[in-house]
């Protein structure tokens, strides 16, 4: 746990195929980043898509 208590840490262990996918959709403007397609690494994408699907 992290020092913050309202805080956890999460892994998240992902196939290639399923990275691959991350970058083509952060990339597609008709996907779901929209206007912000283009502007985020896969990375971001993943970590939003998670933030979005973990809140409150």
């Amino acid at each position: 746990m992290n020092d913050n208590e309202d805080e956890v840490t999460v892994t998240i262990t992902l196939s290639r195929k399923a990275y691959e996918k991350a970058e083509r959709q952060a990339k597609d403007p008709r996907g779901p980043m929209g206007e912000m397609a283009g502007f985020v690494s896969a990375t971001e994408y993943i970590e939003r898509i998670v933030e979005v699907a973990l809140e409150d």
